[in-house]
């Protein structure tokens, strides 16, 4: 009885350190334009791909078509000024030596060149407060971003993003063995 008191006192304190803040999205699909199919499209042009050589000048025309086409999906506005916590991977673009502190970020990993990209309202532009930055040797791991999104196009050379988050916290996502 004396533990279960000692541990009611412990636990308001484990909760008010916690630094992680409160989320209202998690999911990358509701950044898109309710409106618009995308997996539809994905679809069409996955099958299409399907049925040429892999690596071909056939198949990039076919992935470019297909980005085209996902250009057209329009952004969800109603996720403006939502706290978030999305899980994806990061493109680095400034870092600061020992952490990446702004990049660009996405649902799934770009795992090789003949792979399109993300479409910009899949996309978000990072910056991160100071020592919340994602560390060099965790870069290409899985990681999960807190912060308020802003519907804000933002272009850099590799890529365009139709959101940002600024002062985002992040953290590496537990690998399971």
């Amino acid at each position: 009885m004396k533990h279960f008191f000692i541990s009611l006192l412990i636990l308001p304190i484990f909760v008010a350190c916690s630094s992680l803040p409160n989320y209202e999205l998690s999911d990358w699909n509701l950044l898109i334009d309710p409106n618009f199919n995308q997996k539809e499209i994905v679809d069409f042009y996955t099958k299409k791909v399907a049925k040429v050589e892999e690596a071909s000048e056939q198949e990039a025309k076919i992935y470019a078509q297909m980005q085209e086409a996902l250009k057209k999906a329009g952004n969800n506005k109603d996720v403006e000024g939502k706290n978030v916590m999305l899980e994806g991977y990061l493109v680095p673009i400034d870092t600061d030596g020992r952490r990446v502190n702004i990049f660009l970020f996405f649902p799934s990993q770009a795992a090789c060149l003949h792979v399109p990209a993300s479409p910009a309202n899949q996309t978000i532009f990072v910056q991160t407060k100071k020592d919340e930055g994602v560390l060099l040797e965790d870069a290409y791991e899985q990681i999960k971003v807190y912060g308020v999104l802003k519907l804000k196009e933002t272009k850099v050379a590799t890529g365009t993003a139709s959101y940002t988050i600024d002062d985002a916290i992040t953290r590496v996502v537990p690998m399971l063995n």
